[in-house]
């Protein structure tokens, strides 16, 4: 069983990752993602909605939330408060062996709880951030975790120096949806790549963007560049991209829903670069496909995001604007001089971050002792 939550991207998208690569590893096995903390109650369900609520429309905002959940596990000595009874109810119903949290605040109290449940569960923490230090949350840390899956040895060594020694803490890498990890590996064609080049504004799944104020300042890169402008799954925030690209012909605007994971990786494959939040997910992805990433710092860098910045910061890949017109300026500094963008592009891509997928699969299945 996978514990999963959809505040924020990264979460989602690491426990359906997990889940495709266990259903191939063993096909006959039984897996099942739980957003438990939108299911199990009210409290932890309206938390949920307020973090992406302020994700969309103020995410200065969060330099006070962060801080206050920060202390969440207050309300979980042990156990929970919140949901516990639903938490039991679906334990002894499905009777998981082993159980995966991809969320910071789904370890300490429901490891616990679910221990005492089902005797023998296995509990593991995959870990979705890049780095440690102030920004990092502290709800990812549990003593009754049997190991605390890592995508870098960054937050491997903060996790030590947190002092969780005795917990197993194996930098193994992120792990990808088997489709975006299948582009990622395709001979790209030339019938992939245009001419312009192609410029990503990202958005999160629950569409938070600042298309429109990004587009206006590049209308002076009209005929330079081509520009694929993501809106989740908001179609207001589709329909309004659509309206503004047709008002404005002479820069080439393609708005685009939800996409796949093959989609995905087809874009951070082609993309000269991609502007996006610097969220965990968005930054494990452009790293994994060697793509550049300018971080939209637009009100403000909330707590958890300082933490992609510093990983990218100690490879020199860090570009992050603050107001629009940073980014014409970036792009046409790109564009009048290509070697400034050439060294960065090659930098990102010897910085390229890969899973050991025989390693996750040891662990998942025979626990950290297999990994020795």
């Amino acid at each position: 069983m996978i514990f999963t939550s959809s505040g924020g991207t990264a979460h989602d998208a690491a426990a359906y990752a997990i889940e495709a690569w266990l259903k191939r590893w063993d096909p006959t096995g039984e897996v099942w993602v739980e957003h438990v903390l939108e299911n199990a109650s009210v409290f932890t369900r309206a938390g949920v909605a307020l973090y992406n609520w302020i994700q969309r429309h103020g995410p200065w905002m969060h330099q006070i939330y962060w801080r206050v959940v920060e202390w969440e596990d207050v309300t979980k000595p042990g156990t929970l408060l919140a949901g516990r009874f639903y938490v039991i109810r679906l334990l002894r119903r499905l009777q998981p062996d082993l159980l995966i949290s991809t969320h910071p605040h789904i370890n300490r109290g429901h490891f616990d709880l679910a221990k005492r449940v089902v005797p023998g569960l296995r509990c593991i923490t995959c870990c979705t951030e890049l780095e440690g230090g102030f920004g990092f949350s502290r709800n990812w840390l549990t003593q009754r975790a049997e190991a605390f899956w890592t995508l870098s040895q960054e937050v491997s060594d903060d996790v030590r120096r947190r002092g969780y020694r005795s917990l197993p803490t194996p930098a193994l890498g992120p792990l990808f949806d088997p489709a975006f990890e299948e582009e990622l590996e395709r001979e790209i064609s030339e019938s992939d790549i245009e001419q312009l080049p192609l410029l990503v504004l990202g958005a999160g799944a629950n569409g938070a963007n600042n298309h429109i104020r990004l587009l206006e300042t590049l209308l002076p890169l009209a005929g330079k560049i081509r520009v694929v402008a993501l809106c989740g799954r908001r179609q207001a925030a589709f329909r309004q991209v659509q309206a503004w690209a047709a008002q404005h012909p002479q820069l080439k605007v393609e708005p685009l829903v939800f996409q796949d994971p093959a989609a995905m990786a087809l874009l951070y494959r082609t993309a000269w670069a991609m502007v996006a939040r610097p969220g965990a997910r968005t930054s494990t992805e452009a790293l994994a496909s060697g793509c550049v990433l300018i971080f939209n710092g637009f009100g403000t860098t909330m707590p958890q995001e300082l933490l992609a910045r510093r990983y990218f910061q100690a490879r020199e890949i860090d570009r992050c604007i603050r107001q629009p017109q940073d980014l014409v300026a970036l792009c046409r500094s790109w564009l009048e001089q290509p070697h400034l963008y050439q060294q960065l592009k090659a930098r990102m891509q010897r910085h390229r971050l890969s899973a050991n997928r025989d390693a996750i699969r040891q662990l998942l299945f025979n626990g950290p002792q297999a990994l020795v």
